[in-house]
């Protein structure tokens, strides 16, 4: 492996990617793989070393035919899939389960990837799959997708789902999840679900990557009290890049600015304070602006985040740093 981390900033550590589930071959397009520069999607290891991307939750998620047809299978592939990237790595893509190794592969300039599941579809009514899964590495867990689970329900993004808040055994995950050390993530569950979970829970918890509702009133974004209860138990909210999500105009529209993005961080800093804000980029699970285009890009945003006049300490916090504070104090 050649590739160099871009040092000009602290190194990112992003909220959520998709680049597993997109290294497939698709209708037109070959199979990628995350070692070797593509022209395809938006990250692999060259692109994220270029644009000083040190690391994040790789998302485990299963679209619905696969949550319906085997879920357990297609994680444990995917995961599979993570392991086998770190094997052939040579050390610059890591598999990281605790923040000191986090912290050691950004000093070594190497890839920081942490599982997480982007919906509990994997795990089971005896949640016994649960711990084996925090052994292989899962440290942070959304109980649903965008769809119902045994757990909760989430935000449809067309027709409904049910608006109940987490079911009883949903909060038995939380607990457990609380007990194991896995970060909760309320992203994508629905109003009800996200009020139960923070009651629930006795550790913080995050959004990976939901953006402010005051910016752009998209059904996925929170609203300035879920915003401010999230901070309120020490969590942070990673701003997605997805362009619906971060236009007034919630259009799926690739001509974005960057100040579109840069409005969603200002309004949380000046909401809840720098503490509770980091990047959630959605980076191959989302239409982004062109303006970033892809890992590579991401420069364009911390030098937007800079011009704003933010100090370097809080910079550091909005990178990398928030999302280790609350690893810090979860994960065991």
């Amino acid at each position: 492996m050649t590739a160099e981390m871009n040092r000009e900033f602290p190194p990112v550590f992003d909220g959520h990617e998709d680049f597993i589930t997109q290294m497939e071959p698709r209708r037109g397009r070959p199979a990628r793989d995350f070692l070797a520069l593509s022209e395809f999607g938006h990250v692999d290891l060259p692109r994220a070393m270029s644009g000083s991307l040190g690391g994040c939750f790789t998302s485990i998620y299963l679209t619905d035919e696969r949550a319906e047809a085997n879920a357990l299978s297609y994680a444990v592939r995917e995961m599979n899939d993570v392991f086998q990237l770190a094997d052939r790595s040579e050390g610059c893509f890591r598999v990281c389960r605790t923040v000191d190794e986090v912290r050691a592969a950004f000093a070594d300039g190497a890839f920081a990837s942490v599982f997480m599941f982007e919906g509990a579809d994997p795990i089971s009514w005896s949640l016994n799959k649960l711990r084996v899964f925090y052994e292989a590495g899962l440290r942070c867990l959304a109980p649903t997708w965008s769809r119902s689970t045994i757990f909760a329900h989430g935000v449809a993004f067309a027709g409904s789902l049910p608006e109940s808040g987490l079911t009883d055994l949903g909060r038995e995950l939380v607990a457990r999840c609380n007990e194991l050390g896995i970060i909760l993530d309320v992203s994508h569950i629905n109003r009800a679900g996200f009020a139960d979970m923070l009651e629930a829970s006795t550790q913080p918890v995050v959004a990976t990557h939901s953006n402010a509702q005051a910016v752009s009133a998209h059904v996925r974004n929170l609203d300035d009290d879920q915003i401010r209860a999230l901070a309120e138990q020490g969590g942070t909210m990673g701003i997605n890049f997805a362009t619906a999500f971060l236009r007034p105009d919630m259009q799926f529209d690739s001509d974005t600015s960057v100040e579109a993005i840069v409005a969603h961080f200002d309004h949380v800093v000046n909401l809840v304070g720098d503490e509770h804000v980091s990047f959630g980029t959605d980076f191959d699970g989302a239409g982004i602006p062109d303006v970033v285009g892809d890992a590579a890009g991401l420069p364009v945003v911390l030098q937007a985040l800079q011009a704003r006049g933010y100090s370097d300490d809080r910079l550091e916090r909005i990178y990398h740093g928030n999302f280790l504070r609350v690893a810090s104090a979860v994960w065991r």
